[in-house]
């Protein structure tokens, strides 16, 4: 008699405490995520991830596939029917945001294929969402819904704003839905800006160096510096606001920098917008139910937009009435004020890519390089398939890089033309050159980054592996005499930091940040260990702590990068624990400590030119008109 074959697929949000039949030995249980293998391995029930479903070459062709779906919108028949004042709305979704949203859902979708065509199973156990991926591939095996519960689901991206903060030792973070963020934000920027006069006169003809979705305490010089120019500094900030705290306002205050109150510049009841809204409106809900869509949308002859359909529709339909207003106010405070430069930190986010479609050729848009992802050769191919220019193209008219290194691996590798790359330095480091380290801490520094989406190659594999090394990081620490460990996680919104923090707060009762200054950080520490995922990822941290003299041991994850290594450099970069306990036992020599650090000042002027001066050069720059 033959036995028939049950195909069991659970997520974290699946209930599924009370079926019995996870444990029967013709049941195949697939766990989809970290959360649910952690659950179904303290039941002691037998499983399989469905990560290990799906290889990394696999992987990397997903990636390359998104890489080619960017301008999904420019291969629409009727791409006219979705511009507004000559901006095709369908463009202003991130790139990057398109790019780990849909990889997810793709790497989901053909692991899912793959285990139904290993398996063959005469029933499938899966949450309702996870049928609409089985549905796509097979239509003959029986499906029975599973009950889940959504409830502590985050729902779209960036439909909730991540608020994080630390009391005491302890990071904590809740969210807002982005409207009512939005709500308060204006609500209080009303006030602070009106009570301290920050507020720009829309009706000024000043001349203007605007800084788009600047962070005032962390651009503290270099805004400084720039308040000394002929023309007149002001801030835009959507996302975050300028006046969060009182040394930003303090900041912005002392430098004479204004603020532009954008809202000023529309009318978002004018009949005319209001027809063009619905307009829009009217043509992308029918876009959504396009034939074009589903051929778009599809691979391996397989469509998968019916998995993403009512993700973009809640998107665009929840963001429509924000980008017309802002595509509105845009061209209209560019036409109106006398800006000459737009600085810019990223142009993927909204405000930047709506703004770079707007500007004419009289404004100077400048992208200032804000994180430090490059310094070992052997690593530049292999990073510059992630790096974001590789991926978007530059809009601006300029690229401020940190130093020789950067402007040697963009000329290499990147199709901007040499004449736009400019050496700058970094402004927001010239602070770090004049701060005195503690020769006496006996502080441990260990920084996280963490498992992002952006490669596609973080698996549930990879997070054990995380949690394993981190384990065995902190337990060989604690065994060195009268040294603290300080943890302190990536700063951004990533689902992996939730997971970090489980993790630790089940191995050691220690000291852990997450917005907390790293400067004031890396000052006290003896030395940083940064735990790195993936190779693309270099963390801007370990520069920091080599400007402070400080060792810096990079443990990298990926096992791309096994071959590489670089005990030659200031950042000792090791992939084993074996190695990272030699180092350790090393590093309690003094010899050995002054023998790397000698090497730091070296390095550092491949990575950061103008070292302490970064702030002038800069105004220098945006001053000279040639």
């Amino acid at each position: 008699m033959t036995i028939k074959k049950s195909l069991i697929i659970l997520d974290e949000f699946t209930i599924f405490n009370n079926y019995e039949f996870l444990s029967k030995d013709s049941a195949v249980v697939i766990a989809v995520d970290f959360r649910t293998h952690r659950k179904l391995e303290e039941k002691k029930i037998s499983h399989e991830l469905l990560d290990d479903y799906l290889q990394n070459e696999e992987r990397q062709k997903l990636y390359d596939f998104l890489l080619s779906k960017y301008s999904w919108f420019e291969n629409l028949s009727q791409k006219q029917n979705y511009e507004f004042n000559n901006i095709n709305i369908l463009s202003l979704m991130s790139p990057l945001e398109f790019h780990e949203y849909l990889l997810s859902i793709l790497i989901k979708f053909l692991s899912i294929k793959n285990v139904l065509e290993k398996n063959h199973p005469d029933k499938i156990f899966v949450s309702k969402k996870l049928s609409e991926y089985v549905k796509l591939i097979q239509t003959t095996t029986k499906i029975n819904i599973l009950q889940s519960n959504f409830n502590n689901e985050k729902g779209f991206l960036t439909d909730k704003i991540e608020i994080r903060f630390n009391i005491f030792s302890k990071p904590f973070t809740f969210y807002l839905s982005k409207k009512t963020y939005s709500f308060l934000k204006s609500k209080y920027e009303n006030f602070i800006c009106s009570v301290n006069n920050l507020w720009l006169n829309e009706k000024s003809t000043k001349e203007i160096v605007l800084l788009i979705e600047f962070n005032s305490n962390l651009y503290h010089e270099l805004i400084s510096n720039l308040s000394n120019s002929k023309r007149q500094l002001v801030l835009l900030n959507r996302r975050r606001s300028s006046v969060l705290s009182k040394n930003s306002i303090d900041i912005l205050k002392s430098n004479n920098v204004k603020i532009l109150n954008y809202e000023k510049f529309s009318n978002p009841n004018n009949s005319e917008f209001t027809s063009q809204k619905n307009r829009l409106a009217e043509n992308i809900d029918k876009l959504w139910e396009s034939e074009e869509l589903f051929y778009l949308f599809s691979i391996n002859g397989i469509t998968f937009w019916p998995l993403i359909k009512d993700r973009f529709k809640k998107i665009f339909n929840y963001r429509l009435n924000d980008y017309l207003k802002f595509i509105f106010q845009s061209q209209k405070f560019l036409k109106s004020l006398d800006i000459k430069k737009i600085i810019l930190l990223g142009e993927s986010g909204e405000t930047e890519n709506i703004l770079l479609q707007n500007i004419d050729t009289n404004i100077e848009s400048i992208l200032l390089q804000h994180s430090f992802l490059r310094y070992h050769p052997d690593l530049k191919n292999l990073q510059w398939r992630y790096e974001d220019q590789n991926m978007i193209d530059l809009k601006s008219k300029k690229f401020f890089v940190w130093g020789k290194n950067d402007l040697n691996y963009f000329s290499e590798k990147s199709l901007i033309k040499k004449e736009q790359i400019i050496i700058s330095g970094s402004p927001r480091h010239d602070k770090f050159f004049k701060s005195k380290s503690s020769i006496i801490s006996k502080n441990i520094l260990i920084t996280l980054s963490p498992i992002s989406q952006r490669s596609g190659l973080g698996d549930v594999n990879l997070v054990l592996k995380y949690n394993q090394f981190l384990t065995h990081i902190i337990k060989k620490l604690k065994k060195i005499n009268d040294s603290k460990i300080i943890i302190k996680l990536h700063p951004g919104e990533n689902p992996h930091n939730s997971i970090l923090l489980e993790h630790l707060n089940q191995i050691s009762d220690i000291v852990v940040y997450q917005t907390k200054n790293s400067k004031d950080l890396i000052v006290d520490c003896e030395f940083l260990i940064n735990i790195s995922p993936e190779l693309y990822d270099s963390s801007t941290i370990m520069l920091e702590a080599l400007i402070l003299q400080k060792p810096v041991i990079q443990l990298i994850l990926d096992e791309e990068s096994l071959n590489i290594s670089s005990l030659h450099s200031p950042i000792i970069q090791i992939h084993e624990l074996k190695d990272f306990d030699e180092i350790i036992q090393k590093l309690q020599n003094e010899e050995f400590k002054k023998l790397f650090i000698e090497k730091i000042p070296i390095e550092l002027n491949n990575y950061l030119s103008y070292q302490n001066s970064s702030c002038t050069r800069i105004l220098e720059l945006i001053d000279d008109d040639t």
